[in-house]
């Protein structure tokens, strides 16, 4: 059985440290804010939107926002969007995604200012990291990396294959590993013969939404698997994995729900605590 990536330690760790950055941020009156912005929200986003509040206050951080109607119009979300980033007591903005109806994302992420682009998703912060220095990563990008690190999964000559080419978890974790001298394979759902490229894999990322997608089957012996898939299902929370198999192949793998997320959740306050500390310098 494949021994189980836990994020929590990862997490607390992560978290120990924001909030004594934090503390010193306070003693000089500075107090980092987030500013958190979502349309609506299914009940899915609004309990994410309450762990995290509760992580922040944790960590010392304070936040603010909500969500806004679920009719609001594009215009209006980047009138939202530029006074927040013009707001000298706000450090970080946090848009959830994706956004409903018709509205271009692209478009309005590019109204976040960039040095409060705390989950790193405005494109020049994404270009920073193609460009091999990063400033502000996906959180959740950042958290695959990180968690494989604390593990000391081996990643210098590694041959990492990542499911999924998003802008916030397949293509920047691909330019973290890349950093880390793996050898990257971007797939994606209309990649032929998935499971020929999946069985030479050391490292398996796998982000689809999709539950049960990736099966024990696909991979060799002895590989490791991040799960970085969120499904809810008539059973619960689930990821992109099929846990059974997988786990009967796998040497590693983090589980959902208990693997990425409580990472994600920390590196994204670690990154206000970030932004906060270069606009007080």
């Amino acid at each position: 059985m494949a021994r189980l990536l836990h994020g929590r330690p990862l997490a607390e760790r992560v978290k120990a440290d924001t909030r004594a950055r934090a503390d010193a941020l306070r003693r000089r009156n500075i107090h980092p804010m987030l500013a958190i912005v979502g349309l609506g929200g299914d009940p899915a986003a609004h309990s994410y939107v309450q762990r995290l509040e509760r992580s922040a206050t944790d960590c010392g951080i304070q936040t603010s926002g909500g969500f806004l109607p679920r009719d609001t119009t594009e215009g209006q979300l980047i009138v939202q969007l530029e006074q927040l980033s013009s707001d000298p007591t706000v450090n970080g903005i946090l848009l959830l995604t994706p956004l409903p109806g018709a509205l271009d994302e692209a478009h309005v992420i590019d109204h976040i200012a960039i040095a409060k682009d705390v989950e790193g998703m405005h494109p020049f912060n994404m270009g920073f990291l193609a460009d091999g220095r990063p400033r502000f990563v996906p959180s959740t990008a950042d958290a695959i990396v990180e968690l494989l690190k604390f593990y000391e999964i081996p990643l210098e000559g590694a041959h990492a294959v990542i499911i999924g080419r998003s802008t916030v978890i397949g293509r920047p974790a691909a330019y973290l590993l890349l950093a880390e001298n793996a050898t990257v394979t971007i797939a994606h759902r209309r990649t032929k013969d998935l499971a020929k490229l999946t069985q030479l894999a050391d490292i398996v990322v796998v982000g689809v939404g999709r539950p049960a997608f990736l099966t024990g089957a696909m991979l060799k012996a002895g590989a490791t698997v991040v799960d970085a898939g969120i499904n809810m299902t008539p059973n619960g929370l689930a990821g992109d994995v099929e846990l059974e198999s997988v786990a009967d192949v796998a040497d590693a793998l983090s589980p959902v729900p208990g693997g990425l997320g409580a990472v994600t959740a920390a590196l994204l306050l670690r990154n206000v605590v970030t932004a906060t500390e270069r606009q007080a310098s």
